[in-house]
């Protein structure tokens, strides 16, 4: 088999060791196939909901001598397991609304599971921001670079304790904003750059709503820079 990906690799060291697992959206079954070749878990779940990913899927696992210890399933998110039947439950490659959508469709069910890796590729506010609402602790957040994009890795687990994230921690994430390493620090420059744009397009505005909206990013920005300032500016 060959290497992972870093995002796949990042992921894949994130599952505890010794626990089953399942991956939703799994397509080809190349993480949980890698945890199970390295011994790393003992039995596995992948599911897809398309015809063509979960043939591609199907295909991959029937290839491999793991077929007794995986198994493929078709369907949408959640609904593909049983209640607690797996530690871990994978969740990478969808956008962080569809992943908060999966997991309000049965809240009972999605709390029935041990641990959740998130990898949302776009949206991460958004699966953020229902996490705090539902009290699920955002255990680790991860960011690193794959093919030159950025990508955050959300772990979590349920929980029944609602919090509050303030906008920029809804947007940007509390762990990547405290830029204690250049990666970090190159991903926040790039938020201060966005805000910067979006702010210069709004602040002459003479309609109350977009003056409202021009001051909440110019809040962003001027918090962003007191991060930043305390830090530095990473090299290129």
């Amino acid at each position: 088999m060959d290497p992972l990906s870093p995002r796949l690799q990042a992921i894949a060291d994130l599952v505890t060791v010794g626990q089953s697992m399942a991956d939703i959206g799994s397509d080809h079954a190349r993480l949980p196939l890698y945890l199970l070749e390295n011994r790393l878990v003992p039995r596995a779940v992948a599911s897809e909901l398309g015809d063509g990913p979960y043939r591609r899927t199907l295909a991959a696992v029937r290839s491999s001598n793991l077929q007794d210890y995986i198994e493929v399933r078709k369907g949408d998110g959640l609904q593909t397991l049983e209640a607690g039947e797996t530690d871990t439950v994978v969740m990478a490659g969808l956008g962080g609304d569809s992943i908060a959508a999966i997991l309000a469709h049965d809240w009972n069910k999605a709390g029935s599971f041990r641990k959740f890796i998130f990898q949302p590729m776009t949206r991460a506010s958004v699966l953020r921001q229902t996490l705090a609402e539902r009290g699920w602790p955002i255990l680790q957040e991860i960011l690193l670079q794959d093919n030159n994009r950025f990508v955050v890795i959300i772990v979590s687990q349920p929980g029944s304790t609602p919090y509050r994230l303030d906008p920029l921690e809804t947007e940007i994430g509390c762990e990547i904003l405290k830029a204690d390493n250049n990666l970090k620090r190159e991903y926040l420059f790039k938020f201060l750059e966005k805000y910067t744009r979006i702010y210069a397009g709004l602040k002459n505005s003479s309609r109350q709503e977009k003056q409202l909206l021009a001051n909440s990013y110019r809040d962003k920005l001027e918090r962003l820079e007191l991060i930043l300032n305390a830090s530095h500016r990473p090299r290129y």
